[in-house]
């Protein structure tokens, strides 16, 4: 049974010669797996024996619960994403979705509020304002359908807002860090409480005109701090992985000594 847990590791190698589908093959890693600990304890008498049998046991035992966990997470975790964090992206893309996000306020200030003061302005430049003011913004924004929530793309038009024009830039100066980078960055926005406070602070600031602009950096912030939660999770989806791996080759190594002392001295 646990030469055959092992052989999950060459059957994910070769997938590509499509033998027994993948999810009967795991289903039957995982009850075996669960079946072959009572087995075991069965097959020691109900005691551990010498050290090599002990820390056998105690390897085997390891990995079981490992395994244990593993399943868990993998069946809890994703349903939890799914219901609690709407804007949750690709992984490897949390860096470059929070970059684009930076870039899209830079550009609603732009098309809102003009440039800031005292900029370097091209011909370019002033073509592309020009350009944003006459546009539409696109606005991400979350939506539900029944019990599905997700992320999706609004089209709007902004208000002008150009007393409030330094006030914002200020402001996504100081809330740039966090967009990039969350929760590593130490800003008024990195813990919720605060963040609260400084948006309404920002909010008596500006006029009615900068409100819907305040509302989408709100939005913006919530969406960063929903890719933190999503990267910590994924660290609890993956990380017991090499682990469970390492305890099974370490159980593996274990069963064939054990084997080989027991053929040897019985």
């Amino acid at each position: 049974m646990i030469v055959f847990e092992m052989l999950l590791w060459p059957r994910k190698l070769l997938r590509r010669l499509r033998l027994i589908p993948a999810k009967y093959w795991l289903a039957a890693h995982i009850w075996f797996g669960l079946a072959s600990l009572p087995l075991a304890i069965a097959h020691c008498g109900f005691h551990l024996g010498g050290w090599l049998p002990a820390t056998f046991m105690i390897f085997f035992v390891a990995t079981i619960f490992s395994g244990i966990y593993g399943v868990a997470v993998q069946n809890l975790l994703p349903r939890w994403l799914l219901r609690n964090l709407p804007s949750e992206t690709i992984y490897s893309q949390i860096d470059y979705v929070s970059d684009q996000a930076v870039r899209d306020a830079e550009r609603l200030l732009v098309g809102a509020c003009g440039r800031r003061a005292n900029s370097d302005i091209s011909i370019e430049d002033e073509l592309s304002d020009q350009l944003a003011i006459r546009e539409t913004v696109v606005v991400g924004a979350v939506r539900q359908a029944g019990k599905t929530s997700g992320r999706t793309l609004e089209t709007r038009q902004m208000n002008r807002a150009k007393e409030d024009s330094v006030t914002l830039w200020n402001a996504l100066d100081e809330i740039r860090p966090f967009l990039l980078h969350g929760k590593r960055e130490l800003t008024p926005v990195t813990d919720t409480n605060e963040a609260s406070a400084w948006f309404r602070r920002l909010r008596t600031a500006c006029s009615e005109e900068g409100q819907e602009i305040i509302d989408i950096l709100m939005s913006l912030c919530n969406q960063r701090r929903q890719f933190d939660i999503q990267a910590r999770v994924h660290h609890w989806l993956h990380t017991w992985i090499p682990i469970h791996i390492a305890l099974s080759i370490a159980v593996t190594g274990l069963l064939a000594a054990h084997v080989w002392t027991a053929l040897k001295y019985w």
